[in-house]
């Protein structure tokens, strides 16, 4: 019996998300290694490794500032009238 210590199989992603470059439409592609992964737009050379960590990172952040953008939208905003007559009071 052997045993396997690094994995064979490449997962790849391919996103709803597109984006345009160089005037064409093109898919979101992330493929995903062990320790990072790796985006790229389908059908172009360019490839961007980033680490689980850091995508960790910008994801948590993103929801911090999120969460502060809907705070911020729950609260009643006084209109410019209503901040007249509290003075007068």
């Amino acid at each position: 019996m052997s045993c396997l210590l690094e994995r064979k199989a490449q997962i790849i992603f391919i996103t709803a998300s597109s984006m345009r470059d160089n005037g064409k439409r093109r898919k979101i592609v992330i493929e995903s290694r062990p320790e990072f992964a790796i985006v790229r737009i389908e059908g172009s050379k360019e490839r961007f490794p980033i680490s689980w960590e850091m995508i960790y990172e910008v994801a948590k952040r993103h929801h911090l500032q999120n969460l502060r953008l809907e705070a911020e939208a729950d609260q009643p905003r006084k209109s410019p009238k209503q901040k007249g007559k509290n003075r007068n009071r």
